[in-house]
């Protein structure tokens, strides 16, 4: 048996195309199978619009069934732009979404051996981009949606080869390396969510 064959399927909880590219790309550079790595629901369908409401409404239920299967080897990975809020708002949310009276206290209701990972790219996904890919001197308050680097690179084709380059960059030069200490936060704490993966 190759280590592929102990990598679980994956389940990914996400609001948009690019998000998915980008998971999906980077897990298959840590090692896991094209082939087992699932959406959640056909993102291509949604607007790339704000669906925060989307994965939240939709986290409880997908943990439910994950834990109702628990004897599978299986993880989910869910992936939320902060936008104007903090990394921990939308923890809680979803902690919240998941055990209202836990999340309220502020405590993380999945269980430390559990297979779930939460992405919160800070503001959005295209800050990721940014840092990744165009200037590693950025923030996580400014919307490099509009930045004159981002948009030009909205044709589809080009928005898919920048999140599957970003991943792959992220999975092969900057995480093996570890990230600088003042790197993105909300990298830092997707580093740390994706040992919930690998253990």
């Amino acid at each position: 048996m190759t280590s592929k064959d102990h990598k679980p399927e994956v389940v990914i909880l996400c609001e948009d195309i690019d998000h998915e590219r980008f998971i999906r790309q980077y897990l298959i550079c840590c090692g896991f199978e094209d082939r087992k790595i699932i959406n959640y629901s056909n993102v291509k369908g949604r607007k790339v619009n704000n669906n925060n409401d989307f994965v939240i409404k939709n986290y409880a239920r997908l943990v439910k069934s994950y834990r109702s299967k628990n004897f599978q080897n299986r993880a989910i990975v869910v992936m939320i732009d902060a936008d104007t809020n903090s990394i921990n708002d939308i923890l809680r949310s979803l902690h919240i979404a998941l055990d209202e009276q836990e999340g309220k206290l502020n405590r993380d209701p999945r269980l430390p051996n559990e297979k779930i990972a939460i992405f919160v790219p800070a503001r959005n996904i295209e800050t990721w981009f940014y840092y990744i890919s165009i200037d590693r001197n950025c923030d996580e308050t400014t919307d490099y949606k509009n930045s004159p680097e981002i948009r030009k690179l909205n044709r589809i084709d080009l928005r898919i080869d920048l999140a599957k380059s970003s991943a792959k960059k992220l999975s092969r030069e900057i995480c093996p390396q570890g990230l600088d200490s003042n790197a993105l936060s909300s990298l830092h704490h997707a580093c740390d969510e994706l040992r919930r993966l690998l253990n």
